[in-house]
């Protein structure tokens, strides 16, 4: 393998031997579990009311954890991928690719969401406030057009926060971070404050990304032995169940979710040290268009929701349109991520280089 050799990583560039393709299949993964949480949440409501038992929604509403896997995998990889220098750290690269990485696109498809809600007699009502502030990803209204767009406000926080702490080096902006985290989640649990952006800064939930960051730190200098991998592993299968079973409102999703998720991190990027499936080296491309999947999925179910309601198909058992409904989804954004993200992102980057 020419180690030199640059390849695409979820929107960011960095050498093959760097490519996990681990991280790359979670990350496809947390955007279907995501995905099939809201196609069958859809389905249930408004194609085939009552066919699913509150249990059934219980189980396919595990699906949200998708979201705190995507945070940590953020933490993960924004340490994997930059200098642990800080003389070879360019703040101002870092927040052009971040910049460029997320904004284009959801604009992009936030106006794909307004004109064709907009023709369905979906419509918005906004001012232009909200609408201003929706398409800069501000806490209040960033939820306004593409409802999972919420969590970008926390991982653009995240960028922010994280690109000046790479200003004092890879460990010292990792310390930095963590202390300022820790007293920030500590003030917000005593507080309580009732502003978007005071609420988001302040979140348990920004720990998901010190737990990413952390991992990436850690297992990039250190060889883990196999079984710790598969210790992790089933620490984090067994967490996740017991979330299930004692009921995942009963405590703040960054432990009962965030906590698992990490470990589950941690576990694949040790076991990917000693086997690799072949599946995953497969379906890892597929983590390529989870940015996409994540933010177009709400659109295309809502198009595909909107056809079967007008074809009147009810007769389809629920759980099988809800795989074909996820099914589409992930093929039209992986085609759209191919014909159009991907070369927009790289031409954007090269014209702003």
């Amino acid at each position: 393998m020419n180690e030199n050799r640059p390849a695409y990583f979820g929107g960011i560039t960095v050498t093959e031997r760097r490519k996990a393709h681990s991280i790359q299949f979670l990350r496809f993964v947390a955007a279907s579990l995501v995905v099939l949480f809201h196609a069958h949440l859809a389905l249930a409501t408004d194609v085939s009311p009552n066919s699913a038992s509150k249990y059934e929604l219980y189980l396919f509403g595990f699906g949200a954890v998708g979201v705190h896997i995507f945070f940590v995998i953020s933490g993960y990889i924004m340490v994997l991928t930059n200098p642990v220098d800080a003389k070879g750290y360019s703040a101002k690269r870092f927040f052009r690719k971040r910049i460029i990485r997320i904004y284009p696109i959801y604009w992009l498809l936030a106006i794909v969401y307004i004109l064709v809600n907009t023709m369905i007699g979906s419509g918005y009502d906004f001012s232009v406030y909200r609408l201003v502030s929706a398409l800069l990803l501000f806490p209040d209204n960033a939820a306004l057009i593409i409802g999972p767009a919420w969590t970008l406000s926390y991982e653009m926080y995240f960028y922010f926060m994280f690109g000046l702490a790479m200003l004092f080096g890879r460990l010292r902006g990792i310390i930095i971070l963590s202390v300022f985290f820790s007293i920030a989640m500590g003030l917000g649990i005593l507080f309580k404050p009732s502003n978007a952006a005071l609420a988001l800064a302040t979140n348990s939930l920004l720990i998901e990304f010190l737990f990413g960051a952390w991992i990436a730190y850690f297992t990039t200098r250190l060889k883990f032995p196999k079984l710790w991998g598969i210790v992790a592993l089933l620490a984090s299968v067994s967490l996740f169940a017991v979330g299930i079973s004692w009921g995942y409102e009963n405590l703040p999703s960054a432990i009962i979710w965030g906590v698992p998720s990490a470990l589950l991190i941690l576990a694949v990027v040790i076991l990917e040290g000693y086997y690799q499936p072949v599946f995953i080296e497969k379906l890892s491309p597929l983590g390529d268009s989870s940015y996409t999947l994540y933010l177009a999925h709400i659109l295309i179910i809502t198009l595909l929701v909107f056809v079967a309601q007008w074809l009147g198909i009810t007769g389809v058992p629920l759980l099988v349109m809800t795989l074909i409904f996820a099914g589409v989804a992930i093929a039209i954004s992986h085609w759209f991520h191919l014909i159009i993200e991907l070369p927009m992102t790289r031409a954007l980057n090269r014209w702003l280089s």
